[in-house]
């Protein structure tokens, strides 16, 4: 029998999936992980294909069918199969919103959309585990997704195409009318003439209203990730730091597991320490730029990291400040990365690039879990691996160029000339007070 004093009957314990049945549990997860890196990889192509907003509606879709039918048929035969579909709409639908947002976002008001995103998401991620305490019911979780898939899909009726995508692959007319759409629900007229001068495009137009000149191709724009050396080393050190951070991340979210505190009060706690780092975010990283505090922050976390390895202390109180402050510090690096990186990518590629971050920082966060093992032959192993790749990261992320105050790229050559000049050491902040 299942011991329910502390955790309600899950869906492993419902199905038996213990002892010699325990791998079906590890195949429903796999099946998870599997749908969600086929997921970022099909979702990253259809938004920079059909579109932001329609990819939106089609993984969510998805998600939601496989949440419903995860409830009412949750044997072996078809449940990872309705995990499946619902990992297809988990971080996908939040991270493509999240490009329109960004698109939408002018550059002085970038960092606080950014970490208003980030904040929401720490409020509800420790309220998730009290509500769950509440239920008492795997099923009631599923059914609550469902609900919330179904007002969210809803309330995109109210949502634009982003502009940016549509002026990217020449569909400059309806997004014209889309900014048009936007001036009235604001109490603004403005006329076509007026936004043509503003976007600065006096290119010809086809009979449609869109732009004559030749579109790069989809592949084309895709191989120029590689292509352009600039672009590749943006896209190269963006990836390894996100892998590294999302690494560290979660191998030591899993290790304050070990600390003997209720499971409920522990998870809630560790992700409610997030906040004063989004606060500290959004008053910093517009004074401060990006990558200096991104730096620091990752290489705070692997300071304390070896700290904690050199001196191997067993007192509690120690290792439970050294596990908040580098959970703080991988927290603030996760979320300067994400948006940093999503204002370095071109918008005609920037849907295909991030999803296919937002995976490998999927597989740093798998072998997390490898990492925090390593405590088996090492109590402070995990802490020496942290704290040596977190100062790596902190290298990385520092050579991407800054780009606070700085307008998102449009296309590849945007992208490749970006902030060409700046100095390796350059501070915003700096900057500012010599012009002054």
């Amino acid at each position: 029998s299942s011991d329910n004093s502390e955790i309600y009957t899950t869906v492993t314990m419902e199905n038996q999936w213990v002892c010699g049945d325990s791998w079906k549990m590890y195949a429903v997860h796999t099946a998870y992980f599997t749908g969600s890196i086929i997921s970022y990889l099909l979702s990253g192509f259809l938004a920079d294909r059909i579109g932001r907003k329609k990819t939106v509606i089609i993984v969510m879709l998805i998600g939601a069918t496989g949440n419903l039918l995860g409830t009412f048929f949750p044997t072996f035969s078809t449940f990872p199969i309705w995990r499946f579909m619902t990992s297809m709409g988990s971080d996908t639908v939040c991270t493509t919103i999240y490009v329109i947002a960004l698109e939408y976002t002018v550059k002085e008001r970038r960092t606080l959309v950014a970490f208003l995103w980030a904040i929401n998401w720490s409020v509800l991620a420790t309220a998730l585990p009290w509500y769950t305490y509440l239920i008492q019911s795997w099923r009631g979780l599923l059914m609550t997704n469902t609900a919330v898939d179904a007002v969210l899909l809803i309330s995109l009726w109210w949502l634009p195409e982003s502009s940016g995508w549509l002026l990217s692959v020449g569909k400059k007319k309806k997004a014209l009318q889309t900014f048009q759409k936007i001036a009235r629900f604001n109490g603004k007229e403005v006329s076509e003439d007026r936004l043509n001068e503003l976007l600065q495009d006096p290119e010809p137009k086809d009979a449609q209203g869109n732009d004559k000149k030749q579109q790069t191709g989809f592949w084309e724009t895709t191989v120029a990730v590689v292509k352009y050396p600039r672009l590749r080393k943006i896209v190269i050190f963006s990836y390894l730091g996100c892998f590294i951070v999302c690494l560290c991340y979660n191998s030591n979210a899993l290790g304050l597991g070990r600390l003997g505190l209720n499971l409920y009060a522990i998870y809630s706690i560790a992700i409610a320490f997030e906040m004063p780092v989004n606060i500290l975010c959004i008053t910093a990283l517009d004074i401060l730029g990006r990558r200096w505090p991104n730096a620091c922050f990752m290489l705070l976390g692997g300071a304390v990291c070896l700290l904690m390895a050199i001196v191997r202390t067993d007192d509690p109180t120690w290792t439970l400040v050294i596990g908040v402050v580098s959970m703080m510090s991988f927290a603030g690096g996760y979320n300067i990365t994400f948006q940093a990186s999503s204002e370095l990518y071109p918008t005609v590629i920037r849907g295909r690039v991030l999803f296919l971050q937002r995976l490998v920082g999927d597989i740093g966060s798998l072998l997390g879990a490898q990492v925090a093992s390593l405590t088996e032959y090492d109590k402070y192993l995990p802490m020496m691996v942290m704290g040596v790749l977190s100062l790596i990261a902190g290298v990385l992320l520092f050579c991407l160029p800054e780009t606070l105050n700085q307008a998102l790229p449009q296309s590849i050559e945007d992208s490749e000339n970006f902030a060409r000049g700046q100095s390796f050491c350059f501070c915003p902040l700096v900057s500012a007070r010599r012009k002054l």
